[in-house]
């Protein structure tokens, strides 16, 4: 799924009666290779169950950003669960047996590459994620015939929390499956997240969302796979902080699809699986 960064940019300003960039000032919450020894980070993330981070496919870091935030619960709570916008059936053998040879020859991995996801970067988180015995790895794209494929989704995430039920979870997926409003009328995964207020509350519920102000993309756009390159633009999330990535936490509002940002200053395209 996609969404023009010209429309998410906006977003967080109606949540605001100070300025903007004085807010970005005072909350933004670098993250960088120390972020596993800065406490004010696990400090930000440690009241949400439930983190879900959207990206525009075929870029490298939201990706980055799981691997991180994963390592900082674990260091904190000693376990976490992270789940991926991919058919589980698609990685059986890997599943069954999880090597990097049995990864590289999925059939998620070993297929043609039309919309970023099955490139280097999620190749490197999922390998990561399998080297650490305290994270719960788990698969939700898992489409039923006849079914609304979001709501398909949410059930995969709430499987993994009944399997886990004091485990943090962490999901990487499009950046529209996140939002916690509809998309064209029709209900998202957060949206039914949120939804469940049995399982996840609004309050323990993060969704992110990933901007940028320069750097290349490999994803499809409604032309196939191709690479873009983004040109640099000046806004209020580059000129406010020196951070190159940071987090920006704001609260819900009856307009907002998200209650985090992750900026990143420059994007890199998430390069085809080296084979």
């Amino acid at each position: 799924m996609k969404l023009l960064l010209s429309i998410f940019l906006l977003l967080p300003f109606c949540a605001f009666n100070q300025d903007f960039g004085e807010y970005i000032k005072e909350n933004a919450i670098e993250i960088d290779s120390n972020v596993n020894s800065r406490p004010e980070v696990y400090a930000a993330i440690s009241k949400f169950e439930l983190i879900m981070v959207g990206e525009m496919h075929g870029t490298q870091e939201p990706a980055g950003l799981v691997d991180v935030l994963a390592k900082v619960i674990v260091k904190n709570e000693g376990f976490v669960s992270v789940g991926l916008e991919i058919p589980t059936d698609e990685l059986s053998n890997f599943i069954k047996n999880p090597t990097e040879e049995n990864l590289l020859n999925s059939v998620f991995f070993s297929k043609e590459n039309i919309d970023g996801r099955n490139g280097q970067a999620w190749f490197d988180l999922i390998l990561n994620c399998t080297k650490d015995t305290s994270i719960n790895l788990f698969f939700f794209d898992n489409v039923v015939e006849g079914e609304i494929r979001d709501s398909i989704m949410y059930l995969g995430i709430l499987n993994q929390k009944l399997k886990f039920p004091e485990s943090k979870i962490i999901t990487i997926s499009g950046n529209i499956h996140n939002w916690s409003l509809p998309y064209n009328d029709m209900p998202t995964m957060g949206m039914y997240c949120l939804n469940d207020t049995i399982n996840f509350t609004r309050d323990k519920a993060c969704s992110i969302n990933h901007a940028y102000s320069e750097g290349t993309l490999l994803n499809n756009t409604g032309n196939g796979l191709e690479m873009r390159t983004i040109t640099f633009k000046e806004s209020v999330y580059s000129k406010s902080v020196e951070y190159e990535n940071y987090l920006l936490f704001y609260k819900f509002g009856s307009k907002n699809k998200h209650n985090c940002l992750y900026y990143s200053k420059k994007v890199n395209h998430s390069a085809e699986v080296k084979r």
